[in-house]
């Protein structure tokens, strides 16, 4: 049985994105969760994130 990973943020930010994104590309079998309400990336300020619900795809997102 091979190995899954969970790759967990509070907001499932770009770090974590970049992990899942880096893991996958190598063939590893990877899911994300995040533990806040959305999904949360740096925006034009830090007043103004890029916010999106937990369904939308990293391919949007990017």
């Amino acid at each position: 049985m091979p190995f899954r990973f969970a790759v967990v943020c509070s907001s499932n930010q770009n770090r974590s994105m970049e992990a899942h994104n880096f893991m996958s590309k190598r063939g590893l079998l990877v899911k994300s969760y995040g533990s806040g309400q959305q999904v949360k990336l740096p925006g034009t300020s830090l007043e103004k994130p890029n916010v999106y619900t937990f369904d939308t795809s990293y391919e949007y997102m990017y």
